[in-house]
């Protein structure tokens, strides 16, 4: 990679971006507060579980080919994609987020517009935002991969690691656990991002998708959690 697609990379990987990822747990506050999971150990393999069989599953293999799609404008294809991610959602609380988030990320997109090289380059990413009425988060992603050249492979697991960190401050704040523990689950857990993004690489159309009963029921519950550190 280029010293600058790898900075980008890491740029719009951080959880400082201001697209609001991080007031989501993505249903894991309520699986702390129902005592699912009462450990460090629990959350890991909680985490573990999400990224093996959910993003492995649906936003991975998704992100690649709306990489794909936004390399060679194919407005259709990206159309397309992005619809079948926000189907997947299965609670209305990750459907919200998803949407929220993206616009979010959409305006951040319009906000660097200023800074593009040209006039033209500037109309043409503006005109590509449009493709969309509701981008997803992982849409906003690929597009950004595409513009500043991070290859596909590092898009993905860019995406991964921004998506652990998120989940590790959740737990964090939703819980009695240190720093020290979330960073022993996320160092723990980098040799599980190499294999579900080498898994979703391969993965054919036919076989997208996932289904996390727990995580589905933890998001449907969390949007009637009596307290809440998160939105919903």
């Amino acid at each position: 990679m280029k010293t600058t697609s790898l900075l980008s990379l890491l740029h719009i990987s951080s959880p400082a971006l201001p697209i609001g990822a991080f007031a989501y747990s993505q249903g894991l506050e309520y699986t702390l507060d129902a005592g699912w999971c009462k450990t460090a150990k629990d959350v890991e393999q909680w985490i573990e579980s999400v990224l093996r069989f959910g993003l492995a599953g649906v936003d991975l293999p998704i992100l690649q080919r709306l990489h794909q799609a936004w390399q060679t404008n194919d407005q259709e294809a990206v159309q397309h994609w992005n619809d079948m991610l926000l189907a997947f959602r299965e609670t209305k609380e990750l459907y919200l987020e998803d949407v929220q988030v993206g616009a979010a990320f959409k305006q951040w997109h319009l906000a660097q517009l200023s800074e593009s090289e040209s006039l033209k380059q500037a109309d043409d990413i503006e005109a590509k935002l449009e493709w969309l009425e509701k981008p997803s988060v992982v849409a906003m992603y690929a597009l950004h991969g595409v513009l500043t050249d991070i290859p596909v492979e590092e898009c993905l697991i860019g995406f991964c690691w921004a998506w652990l960190e998120n989940q590790i401050a959740a737990a964090s704040k939703a819980m009695p656990m240190g720093q020290t523990d979330g960073q022993r689950i996320m160092r723990r857990l980098i040799p599980v991002i190499d294999e579900v993004v080498a898994h979703a690489m391969t993965l054919p159309d036919e076989e997208v998708g996932s289904g996390l009963v727990g995580l589905a029921m933890s998001s449907s519950l969390h949007e009637h959690q009596y307290s809440r550190l998160f939105r919903s």
